[in-house]
C-alpha cells in the first residue's frame, strides 16, 4: 500500500547507550554476551531500581564509563527514583523486556566522550558522532 508510514526504528543502536548528560554517559541496556540486560541479573537489576546501586563500575571498575565519574557506586542517569516503588512483578516484567531485546551498539562510545568532558569531545562544546545512515547525527529519538 503506497503512501504508509515507515516505523523510523534504528534497532542496530536501540537502547544501546551512549547518550550524553553532561559528563554522565547512558549505559547499554541491551543484553550482554551472557544475556543478561547491562549485565545484570535480575535481582540485581531490581535492586539498582529501588536504591540507584551501581552494579556494572562494581563488576567492572576499570570500563571507562565508570571514569566519567563521580565516584559514588549510584547511577547518575537512570531514573531509578521514578521506578523505585514499581511491584516486583512491573520489574521483572522489565526485566524480561529488557532480556528479549537484540543486542544493539552505541553509535557514541565512550572513546568519542561527552562535550565539554570526555574523550574526543573533551574540548568541543558541540561535539557529535559522526553522521552515517545506520547512526544519524543528530540521533533519532528513541
Amino acid at each position: 500500500m503506497e503512501g504508509r508510514l515507515k516505523a523510523n526504528f534504528n534497532t542496530s543502536h536501540y537502547m544501546g547507550g551512549g547518550q550524553c548528560f553532561g559528563p554522565f554517559m547512558t549505559r547499554n541496556l541491551t543484553p550482554d554476551h551472557n544475556g543478561l540486560p547491562e549485565g545484570l541479573t535480575e535481582a540485581e537489576f531490581i535492586t539498582a531500581l529501588r536504591t540507584g546501586e551501581d552494579f556494572y563500575c562494581e563488576k567492572a571498575p576499570s570500563d571507562p564509563i565508570c571514569a566519567l565519574g563521580p565516584e559514588t557506586p549510584v547511577l547518575q542517569v537512570m531514573p531509578w527514583p521514578t521506578y523505585h516503588n514499581m511491584k516486583d512483578t512491573d520489574l521483572r516484567a522489565t526485566y524480561a523486556y529488557l532480556k528479549a531485546l537484540p543486542r544493539a551498539s552505541a553509535c557514541n562510545t565512550v572513546a568519542n566522550g561527552c562535550p565539554g568532558f570526555s574523550g574526543d569531545a573533551a574540548k568541543q562544546s558541540t561535539y557529535a558522532y559522526q553522521n552515517t545512515e545506520d547512526c544519524p547525527n543528530p540521533a533519532a529519538p528513541q
